[in-house]
């Protein structure tokens, strides 16, 4: 098993390495408390969401089932982010824009979605076949969707907030 881990990270472009620097980079920045307009609020989750769909086609092919599946992991993790009651502090500012207490949820999921991409794609090159093994396909796709529609509603429950002013979210 060592020297399966050991060849799977040896073989790891270096590309990798620099983007998953910046994932912690964007983590810790993350886990301070910050200030953000509405369109940085929406870039995180749009850019996440691009990329668990792009993981999970990458794998498998833009198939109906594929995309299905990251819909269904979309929707539960939205619905997960609401019934764990994940704290979240946001405040809308007068000028409009969003003070958002630091969490490390974000880290958390930020890592998640690299090891999971990394993870499947070591998988897919160890044991080419899994891309054609529907169970595999179906359950990455599903969690590649699950950690975007986390992010998805934490923008929303932010957004949601915008009319009014001092609030803090606790549900």
């Amino acid at each position: 098993m060592g020297y399966a881990l050991e060849q799977i990270v040896s073989h790891t472009p270096l590309w990798v390495w620099g983007l998953l620097a910046g994932l912690i980079a964007l983590g810790l920045r993350q886990a301070r408390d910050h200030v953000l307009r509405r369109g940085a609020l929406l870039v995180l989750p749009l850019v996440l969401a691009t990329m668990s769909l792009a993981g999970a086609s990458n794998a498998f092919g833009l198939l109906p089932g594929v995309v299905l599946a990251w819909l269904t992991g979309l929707a539960a993790g939205a619905v997960a982010f609401t019934l764990l009651k994940l704290p979240l502090r946001a405040q809308t500012l007068p000028d409009g824009r969003f003070a958002v207490g630091g969490s490390w949820l974000p880290m958390v999921l930020l890592i998640g979605v690299f090891l999971l991409r990394y993870a499947v794609s070591a998988s897919l090159a160890m044991h080419p076949a899994l891309a054609h093994a529907t169970g595999f396909a179906l359950g990455a796709s599903l969690l590649y969707g699950g950690v975007a529609g986390l992010f998805a509603r934490r923008a929303w429950r932010i957004l949601a907030q915008a009319p009014r002013a001092a609030v803090v979210l606790t549900a």
